[in-house]
C-alpha cells in the first residue's frame, strides 16, 4: 500500500508539472481578451489647456486602453507609422529608404517570433497589450474618416513586435557594423540622439528636497519623437492604484520616463555592450548550410522572404535570402566562406511592459531597484530621485557575461564554444552611484566614471567589455559638472531656468586662446591678421551665451562647424586644422564670408536664422522639408558638441537656384521633452514641455502651441493630482464619445 501511495504521489506530481507547463498556452487560447465595449465606460480622458490628455481609468486595463485611444487621437499617422516599421513593411509604404529596417526585421524574424511568443506571455501582459491596441482600434472604429495606410486592425501581438523592432533599431548600431548596414540610413542623425540628466540632493536645493531634470535629445520627427502622457489607474478591485506622468514614444503602451507621487527617473542614452558579432565559417562545399562549431559542424537554417518596395510606378516585389545560426541571423558576408552573425542581448527574452509597470508603481528606492533587477530594459542610464531624499545613477544595460579572453569589441570566433554568452550581469554588478556626498549627479551620454565629484565608479572594477563609453568626457558633461557644482540653495523656479542654459562651453574655453594666436599672427602675417581681427573681436566681446539677438552666436556656430564638421560627435578638429591655429583663424574668415554670401550679412541674429517649424507626417528626418516663409519661431538651443546644455541640432542652409531655397535652419533633433521635478515628502511637483505640441493635426490649436514655450524658455506647470486635473480640464470625455473642438483658452 505504501508503495502504491508513492507511485500515485509521483504520478500526481508529474501531472501537476505537465499541467503547469501547458496551462499558460491553454489560458492564452481560452481567455477572452478585453474589448472596447468593456473598457471604454471605465476610463475618462481630461484635456487641459495645452491639450494634454490625462487618462484616468478604473483599473490598469482601462487606463492602458485609454492611452492607446489618445495616442491615436493625437497622432494616428505616427502611431501607425511606428507599427508599419515594427511589422517589417516600411518599404511597402515609404520606398527604398525603409529597406535596411525591413531587412533587419526579417533577418531577426521579429514578426513570426512575436506572433508565436504572444500566447506564452503572462496573462496580465497579454490583456494589457490587447487593451492598448483595442484603444487604437476603437479610435478607428469611431472615426471612419481616418484612413489607415496599411494596418486596418491592430493585433495584440503587434505590441510585442513593436517593442522588439524598436529595440533592434536603437541597439543594432552597437554591433559596430558600418553605416550602410544600419537601419534608417541617416547615421549622423542617430549619432546625435542623446540626453542630459541631472539631479541634486536636498542639500543643494532651497527647499531641502531633491530636484531632477529630464532632457532627452531625440529626433523631432519620426518614430522616436516623444509624446507627453499622464496615466492614472485606480487599480480596480484587486490592484494598487498608481499615477504617472512623463514621456515615451508613440506606439508604446507605457511612458519611458517620468514620476509617480513618490519616485521619478529620467533616461540618458549610454553604450553598454549589449550586441555582438560571431565570425561563422561555411567550409564544407558538399553541405552549404554546414558551419564550423566545436570541432564539428552545425546546420544553419535558410529561408526566402519577399519585401514589397514602393516605387514611383507602383509596388515592386524583391526576394531576399536569409540565413541564421544558433548565434543569430547572418548579417554580413565577408568572403565566400565567412559570414557574420549578430545578436542583441534580451531582444526576445525581455518583456518591457511588465518591468515598466513595476517601475511606475514603485513607492521607495528599494521597490524601484527591485523593479529594475530583471534587466528588461536593454540599455539607458537611469538617473533617479524620490520623496525620501534619495538620488542615484545607474549605468543600466542587459550586458551579457562573457569569457574575458576574447576581444568583444571585434567579431569573435563563432566555432569556439567558449565564445558563447554566459548569462547576464546582474543589477549590482553595473556601475552606479547612490546618494553621493557631493550632492549632485549628471550624465550627458558621457562616462559613468565621472558623474559626480568623489565616489564615482572605477573603471578597473568592471569587465573591459561592459562599458562602451567609459572614456567619453564630452563638453556637455563638463558644462553640466560646472553648473551643478555651482548649485547652492537653488529654488524650483531657478532649477527650471537652468535647463535653458545656453552658454557655449567651447567659446569660453577656446576664444581666449585664439586671442593670443591673433597676436602672434599680427607679427607673422599682418594682412591675414587684419582679415581675422573684426570677426574675432566680435566674438571676444560676446558673453558666450546664445540669445535671440546674438550675432556672435551665429558666427561662432558657423566657425565651429567648419572646424569640427557639422555632424555629431564633432568634438575633434578636422584633420586639415589639427595643430594649425593659423588655418583655424582663416576658417573664421571663411565662416563669416559664407554667412554674408548666403544671407547678405555676416551679422545675423541667432533667432532669425535658427527656427522651429513643424511639418506633418514626416517619417524620417531626411524627409523633412521646411519653408522659410512659413510659420516658425526662434529656436535658441545650440549644438551639443559645443557644450551647450540646451541642445539642438538643425537642418543646413540650402540655396540651389531653381531647385530649393531653404536658407534658415530648422530644429530637427535635440530637446524633445524637457521636465523639471521636485520631490517633497508630501509629493512631487513638476513643469515640462514638448517642442511642438501634443497634436499631430495641423488644424489643432495644440499642433505648435508649446513651441512658444521653448522660444520663450519657460515650462508649463504639470497637472498631476486628480484635483489639479479636474480643476484645469477644458473638456472631459470617454473614448469614442463626440466631443467639442478643444478650447484655445488659457
Amino acid at each position: 500500500m505504501q508503495q502504491l501511495r508513492r507511485i500515485l504521489l509521483c504520478a500526481l506530481c508529474v501531472l501537476c508539472v505537465l499541467c503547469g507547463e501547458i496551462a499558460p498556452a491553454q489560458a492564452a487560447e481560452t481567455d477572452s481578451l478585453p474589448t472596447a465595449g468593456e473598457l471604454a465606460p471605465r476610463v475618462t480622458i481630461h484635456r487641459d489647456e495645452f491639450g494634454l490628455a490625462h487618462v484616468i481609468g478604473d483599473d490598469d486595463e482601462a487606463t492602458i486602453f485609454g492611452y492607446g485611444y489618445v495616442q491615436a487621437e493625437d497622432f494616428f499617422w505616427q502611431v501607425e507609422d511606428a507599427y508599419i516599421l515594427a511589422l517589417g513593411r516600411y518599404s511597402e509604404v515609404h520606398g527604398p529608404q525603409g529597406i535596411n529596417s525591413d531587412l533587419l526585421n526579417r533577418a531577426f524574424e521579429i514578426v513570426p517570433r512575436s506572433r508565436r511568443d504572444f500566447p506564452a506571455l503572462d496573462r496580465k501582459s497579454r490583456r494589457l497589450y490587447a487593451a492598448f491596441v483595442e484603444g487604437i482600434n476603437h479610435y478607428l472604429n469611431t472615426h471612419p474618416d481616418v484612413r489607415p495606410r496599411l494596418i486596418e486592425r491592430f493585433e495584440p501581438w503587434h505590441v510585442l513586435a513593436y517593442f522588439r523592432h524598436v529595440a533592434l533599431e536603437l541597439t543594432f548600431r552597437f554591433t559596430g557594423l558600418s553605416d550602410d548596414i544600419l537601419p534608417r540610413r541617416n547615421p549622423q542623425i542617430w549619432a546625435a540622439t542623446g540626453s542630459n540628466g541631472w539631479t541634486v540632493s536636498g542639500a543643494r536645493s532651497a527647499s531641502g528636497h531633491p530636484l531632477l531634470m529630464a532632457s532627452p535629445h531625440m529626433p523631432w520627427f519620426g518614430f522616436t519623437q516623444l509624446m507627453e502622457s499622464h496615466l492614472h489607474s485606480k487599480g480596480g478591485v484587486d490592484g494598487a492604484a498608481w499615477n504617472f506622468i512623463g514621456a515615451g514614444f508613440y506606439g508604446s503602451p507605457t511612458p519611458a520616463m517620468g514620476h509617480n507621487d513618490r519616485v521619478g527617473w529620467t533616461l540618458v542614452t549610454n553604450r553598454p555592450d549589449v550586441a555582438d558579432l560571431w565570425r561563422v565559417k561555411f567550409s564544407d562545399p558538399q553541405r552549404p548550410l554546414a558551419y564550423e562549431y566545436a570541432g564539428d559542424y552545425r546546420l544553419a537554417e535558410e529561408w526566402t522572404e519577399t519585401i514589397r518596395v514602393r516605387r514611383s510606378q507602383g509596388l515592386e516585389d524583391r526576394k531576399h535570402l536569409f540565413r541564421k545560426t544558433h548565434h543569430g541571423p547572418l548579417v554580413v558576408r565577408e568572403d565566400d566562406q565567412t559570414m557574420l552573425a549578430a545578436q542583441i542581448s534580451g531582444l526576445f527574452e525581455a518583456v518591457p511592459m511588465r518591468q515598466a509597470l513595476r517601475m511606475m508603481r514603485a513607492r521607495t528606492q528599494d521597490e524601484f531597484r527591485t523593479a529594475l533587477a530583471p534587466m528588461q530594459m536593454l540599455y539607458m542610464n537611469v538617473i533617479y530621485a524620490d520623496c525620501d531624499g534619495n538620488t542615484s545613477f545607474l549605468y543600466n544595460g542587459r550586458v551579457p557575461r562573457r569569457n574575458p579572453r576574447f576581444d568583444w569589441s571585434q567579431p569573435v570566433d563563432g566555432a569556439d564554444p567558449a565564445a558563447e554568452w554566459l548569462g547576464v550581469h546582474e543589477l549590482e554588478e553595473l556601475p552606479q552611484v547612490n546618494n553621493p556626498a557631493a550632492g549632485f549627479l549628471q550624465n550627458c551620454n558621457s562616462t559613468p566614471f565621472q558623474v559626480t565629484d568623489g565616489g564615482n565608479p572605477r573603471l578597473e572594477d568592471f569587465p573591459k567589455y561592459m562599458v562602451g563609453d567609459g572614456d567619453v568626457r564630452n563638453r556637455r558633461s563638463l558644462r553640466s559638472l560646472e553648473m551643478l557644482r555651482g548649485v547652492n540653495k537653488i529654488t524650483f523656479a531657478d532649477w527650471q531656468r537652468l535647463a535653458f542654459d545656453t552658454e557655449v562651453y567651447w567659446a569660453r574655453q577656446e576664444l581666449p586662446k585664439f586671442a593670443a594666436e591673433l597676436e602672434k599672427l599680427k607679427a607673422s602675417n599682418p594682412k591675414a591678421a587684419e582679415q581675422v581681427r573684426p570677426y574675432l573681436e566680435h566674438l571676444l566681446a560676446w558673453d558666450g551665451r546664445i540669445t535671440a539677438d546674438s550675432t556672435a552666436a551665429t558666427l561662432c556656430t558657423a566657425w565651429y562647424e567648419l572646424l569640427y564638421g557639422p555632424s555629431y560627435p564633432g568634438e575633434t578638429l578636422r584633420p586639415q586644422f589639427e595643430g594649425d591655429p593659423v588655418e583655424q583663424l582663416a576658417a573664421l574668415v571663411r565662416a563669416a564670408e559664407g554667412l554674408a554670401d548666403l544671407h547678405g550679412n555676416w551679422k545675423i541674429p541667432y533667432g532669425e536664422l535658427y527656427r522651429a517649424q513643424r511639418t506633418s507626417r514626416v517619417a524620417d528626418l531626411t524627409d523633412a522639408r521646411f519653408v522659410d516663409g512659413g510659420p516658425s519661431l526662434p529656436c535658441l538651443g545650440g549644438h551639443g558638441p559645443m557644450g551647450v546644455a540646451l541642445t539642438q541640432y538643425y537642418s543646413p542652409s540650402i540655396d540651389v537656384p531653381l531647385v530649393i531655397s531653404q536658407k534658415k535652419r530648422y530644429g530637427m533633433a535635440g530637446v524633445s521633452y524637457l521636465a523639471a521635478w521636485e520631490f517633497a515628502p508630501e509629493g512631487v511637483r513638476g513643469a515640462s514641455l514638448v517642442p511642438f505640441g501634443v497634436s499631430g493635426d495641423p488644424r489643432s490649436p495644440h499642433y505648435f502651441d508649446q513651441a512658444k514655450l521653448l522660444a520663450e524658455q519657460r515650462m508649463k506647470t504639470e497637472r498631476f493630482t486628480e484635483q489639479q486635473v479636474l480643476r484645469h480640464a477644458i473638456h472631459s470625455y470617454r473614448p469614442g464619445e463626440e466631443v467639442s473642438s478643444p478650447s484655445t483658452s488659457e
